[in-house]
């Protein structure tokens, strides 16, 4: 019989969301309320209060956590659709996969639109960015995404020592909500995941529930990933195999090189310089160029900066707009 713990402690809160990967650092980084002291460890009443503000940011089933013969488990019910490397397990996922979906909740709860139609194609997708920004680049696309009913968002604040992901498309709700937790700084990188993700909406690999990539690769592992490449180059470079890169360069050749073409072609410097990278399995030059195009890189900074304005904080309640700006970095 399921049995209520009269004295709930939070060591005991503390060992057993540990289990699951949850660790006492993260819990007291992220999850408890501002309120609490650790004096309060052994307060059964305070502890049972702060057991419920645990459960909500992180997405736990609050019964699991106030249960002795339960294990503590997660809410959602989802069965997400994964793309993930060979010979990982998907319950190595669990806590990324849930802890995101969590963030995705709320920033779909927060954003109010208009009913969106993503069955563009990506030449029309291209062009319309184009003649409204110049080129595709991570801004003109998060702008594009916001603009037509679809919530992007960076969130990589997992516990140590979890298994993560590149990038995530969440249809559970109300409308599309892609998340970034790629931890490369550099725009180009992200907007390469981003434009990756979209495809996989646009291509309809997930006209509801969830699609978590584990590790974006430009080799697709099936299908669906190379059709979402493919979607991401055709919009990030106006054809698939447009570019061939021949010789070898310095990251300041390419650097200076990726800029001219970039201007002429209507394509993001950055972009390109990947596109070389992969191709010619030069990444010290590939990512020697990023430095020198963009010196002062902070691609998650840039994409949340836009979830803030475009969300209405307001109908989130206190403690979730608080979690929310605590876990994207917004301030």
């Amino acid at each position: 019989m399921t049995q209520m713990l009269k004295n709930l402690e939070m060591s005991d809160l503390y060992s057993r969301l540990s289990e699951i990967g949850l660790t006492r650092s993260f819990i007291q980084k992220q999850a408890l309320p501002t309120w609490w002291d650790s004096e309060l460890d052994s307060n059964s009443a305070a502890v049972t209060e702060a057991a419920g503000y645990i459960a909500k940011r992180l997405g736990l089933n609050i019964s699991s956590l106030l249960q002795t013969d339960a294990p503590i488990t997660f809410k959602s019910a989802n069965s997400p659709k994964f793309k993930k490397r060979q010979g990982t397990d998907e319950k190595s996922l669990l806590v990324a996969q849930n802890l995101a979906i969590r963030v995705a909740e709320m920033v779909d709860y927060a954003f109010v639109s208009n009913s969106i139609d993503i069955s563009e194609k990506t030449r029309k997708i291209r062009q319309e960015i184009i003649e409204n920004h110049g080129c595709v680049n991570l801004t003109s696309l998060i702008k594009f995404c916001w603009q037509h009913g679809i919530a992007v968002v960076h969130f990589a604040d997992f516990p140590k020592k979890v298994c993560k992901m590149d990038g995530m498309v969440s249809r559970a709700k109300k409308r599309p909500v892609i998340i970034i937790s790629s931890s490369q700084r550099f725009s180009a990188w992200l907007l390469f995941i981003l434009a990756h993700e979209l495809g996989h909406l646009i291509c309809g690999h997930v006209s509801e529930g969830i699609l978590i990539d584990e590790k974006i690769d430009r080799e697709g592992s099936d299908k669906e990933e190379d059709e979402a490449n493919n979607f991401a180059c055709q919009l990030l470079y106006g054809e698939v195999e447009k570019y061939h890169w021949q010789p070898k360069m310095s990251p300041i050749q390419l650097a200076t090189y990726v800029q001219k073409i970039g201007k002429q072609d209507q394509v993001d410097p950055g972009a390109l310089a990947l596109n070389y990278a992969w191709q010619m399995k030069d990444w010290a030059a590939g990512l020697g160029a990023l430095k020198r195009i963009e010196p002062q890189a902070n691609a998650s900074a840039l994409i949340n900066g836009y979830m803030a304005e475009n969300i209405d904080w307001e109908r989130l309640d206190e403690d979730s707009q608080d979690y929310l700006k605590l876990v994207t970095g917004v301030v």
